[in-house]
This record gives structure tokens, C-alpha cells and sequence, in this order.
């Protein structure tokens, strides 16, 4: 199976969405909320249990998802 790289904001995220840090390991969203009177995305990892990340809702993070093209048997098509 492959995989694609997109852009999104943070107020995109889903719950389960693999985020590519600009360093560090992909890590999986376990929590995804807006928060504040001034809002904020709090998003949590599972990779970093109990520590919450705080971004801005149009901040662009990139997601890994998989590419259906690849992950079809051979002969197959959508």
C-alpha cells in the first residue's frame, strides 16, 4: 500500500489522521478539539501520551493517507 502526502489546516484534523512533523516521527491524532474564547486547535498524540499541542486553526500541517490506487490487486480498477 502507498501512501500521499496533503495539506491541511489544523481545524482539519480527524481523529486517527497521521501528522508529518517538520522533524521528529509521524504521529497519530488521538484528540482534536477547538478551545479558547481566542480559539485554538488542542490536539493530542498517541505517539506523546497526556501532553496536548496548541495551534492556530488555519495553521497548514501535512497528513500522510493512503493511496487507493496502489492497494487494489493487480487487473483492478475503481
Amino acid at each position: 500500500m502507498g501512501y500521499l502526502v496533503r495539506t491541511i489546516t489544523a481545524m482539519q484534523l480527524q481523529l486517527g489522521d497521521v501528522v508529518i512533523p517538520d522533524t521528529g516521527p509521524r504521529r497519530h491524532v488521538t484528540l482534536h478539539r477547538l478551545q479558547g474564547a481566542r480559539p485554538v486547535v488542542a490536539v493530542q498524540f498517541a505517539e506523546i501520551p497526556g501532553a496536548t499541542s496548541y495551534y492556530p486553526p488555519t495553521m497548514p500541517l501535512l497528513i500522510e493517507i493512503p493511496d487507493a490506487t496502489t492497494s487494489l490487486p493487480a487487473g483492478r480498477s475503481l
